[in-house]
């Protein structure tokens, strides 16, 4: 059985400030209109929900996010009778919400055209760079009216939010959508501290080359606003630093320390390699809701089960995988029967025909697999093709390999998921370039994410390990996970945001937009 060692504990707590605005996409609280036509609240899914939301027990917070939804929108109308803020529904949660509307249009060229089909593949080294012209002059366009318009708007709801009150805030962001805010809030704000945190992978500046070079250059800026960005992993950390001093005249660059100077302002690159909450992915796995799972999960078994939990999208090299399945059914025959794998695929941003044609792309080589070697006793792939994060965190409680083979990824939490709920001393086979793979690596079994051979021979080598090389291997990778924590990723940045309010602790708590900047660009507070 699972030790049940966790290092969850209480929620880190701010020194010298007692508020901590939040800014991310996505919020918290997603709204739908039901047929009623009333609102219905829902907790947005996601470890970074589960880890911010317990920061509202001990101090004020508001989460800033962009209307998501229709009932989103109409919550927003509702709000500004209100000053613009909403109460969240969640249940003993004491966070208020201000929510940001922009044109349909702006979202479509902020959310779909840069954030995914420009910067999400990039990030994940997936970028075309021998697109034409007009693609070029597509993503000025959304650049210009979609992506700056969207970052703006966060940022006035921010600045609003921290003059709503006297007191000191702190402004944590979020993620690869909001690259532009911690400048566009400094402009205002000039001493307020600002943390950044990545969620997805920070490339080699060479990536940030193929871009055109006022959109390059304007989020190494935008994110120089920042005190600390937080990054997956210490080469993300590093690549960012190497960006600076190539993309941003006149930076200065201290990879010892970790930090970038530029007009001023020294920014800090960390590296918070993200987790899940130990102890609440094991609640769900043992709910009532859970265990219901379970049972429709367990005919499903075989001698040897194969899982894998991911959405469906391109950089998650679902298609390779099941093609590595294949191969193994393919040379050993004596498995035929005595194998299920069963895949858990989320859909994900089906409006882009990227995405679109990828998921045709999977679910046609499923098929093909099925018809290859399947028996009327016997399905080599089964699918749940949609979105249940109980029933695919109560099946891993069963796998013999959980497969995690993405071409790259910032963490891979289902990496982590897998090894602190699994009951059977599962075996994960593991791409060296996901980001989990520097804590897990020595509790996997690693595969180059694009060789589908060795992918092939890694599954086999699970599949046939001695029952005591899986025991140490499971026990590896579970006890990585317990040591290392949701509360201690939070821990960890809050206890670095500390130092620099200690530093800061002297100033007056007031964040007025009295200060101006010096003729080097330092910032003094104007005090009286």
């Amino acid at each position: 059985m699972p030790s049940r060692m966790t290092t969850d504990v209480n929620p880190p707590q701010l020194m010298h400030a007692r508020r901590l605005i939040i800014a991310s996409n996505r919020g918290p609280v997603e709204y739908q209109v039901s047929k009623d036509k009333k609102l219905k609240p829902r907790r947005g899914a996601g470890g970074m929900v589960t880890a911010l939301i317990d920061a509202s027990n001990s101090m004020n917070v508001t989460w800033v996010a962009m209307t998501m939804t229709e009932g989103d929108r109409v919550a927003v109308k509702e709000a500004e009778l209100h000053g613009g803020l909403l109460q969240s529904p969640l249940r003993g949660q004491d966070m208020q919400l201000r929510y940001v509307t922009i044109s349909k249009a702006a979202y479509r060229k902020h959310y779909e055209k840069i954030s995914n089909e420009l910067l999400w593949f990039l990030q994940h080294y997936l970028y075309d760079p021998a697109q034409d012209q007009e693609a070029h002059l597509q993503w000025q366009d959304a650049w210009t009216n979609g992506y700056c318009v969207a970052n703006q708007a966060i940022a006035d709801a921010v600045n609003a939010e921290i003059s709503r009150e006297e007191t000191m805030p702190v402004v944590m962001l979020h993620d690869y959508q909001l690259y532009l805010v911690s400048s566009m809030i400094r402009k205002q704000h000039p001493s307020i501290i600002v943390q950044q945190f990545i969620h997805i992978p920070w490339p080699d500046v060479r990536c940030w080359h193929f871009l055109p070079s006022n959109i390059a250059q304007a989020i190494y800026s935008g994110l120089v606003g920042n005190d600390i960005i937080g990054f997956q992993t210490e080469r993300d950390a590093r690549n960012f630093l190497e960006g600076a001093r190539t993309l941003l005249d006149g930076a200065v660059v201290d990879f010892e320390e970790g930090a970038v100077w530029w007009q001023g302002h020294c920014t800090r690159a960390r590296a918070y390699p993200i987790s899940i909450s130990v102890t609440e992915e094991r609640r769900v796995v043992n709910s009532a809701a859970g265990k219901r799972a379970a049972e429709k999960i367990k005919p499903l078994l075989r001698e040897h089960t194969i899982m894998r939990v991911d959405r469906l999208e391109p950089t998650k090299n679902i298609i390779r995988g099941f093609q590595a399945y294949d191969y193994v059914l393919e040379k050993r025959p004596d498995l035929h029967g005595k194998v299920a794998f069963l895949a858990f695929l989320v859909p994900s941003r089906q409006t882009l025909p990227a995405y679109r044609r990828y998921s045709g792309d999977v679910f046609a080589l499923i098929e093909e697999i099925n018809n290859k070697y399947g028996t009327e006793e016997w399905t080599p792939i089964t699918v749940f093709a949609d979105n249940d994060r109980t029933r695919a965190l109560a099946a891993m409680q069963y796998y013999d390999v959980l497969l995690v083979n993405p071409i790259v990824d910032g963490m891979n939490l289902v990496a982590k998921e897998g090894p602190v709920v699994n009951q059977s001393n599962g075996v994960l086979v593991l791409s060296r370039t996901a980001g989990a793979f520097q804590q897990l690596g020595k509790g996997s079994i690693p595969t180059s994410p694009t060789d589908v051979l060795e992918t092939a021979q890694s599954l086999y080598k699970a599949l046939t390990l001695s029952p005591e090389e899986r025991r140490v291997k499971a026990q590896i990778a579970r006890q990585a996970v317990e040591r290392s924590d949701l509360n201690m990723w939070l821990t960890r940045q809050i206890a670095d945001i500390n130092d620099l309010l200690d530093l800061a602790s002297p100033l007056p708590r007031s964040v007025k937009s009295n200060s101006e900047p010096t003729d080097d660009g330092m910032v003094v507070a104007n005090v009286g």
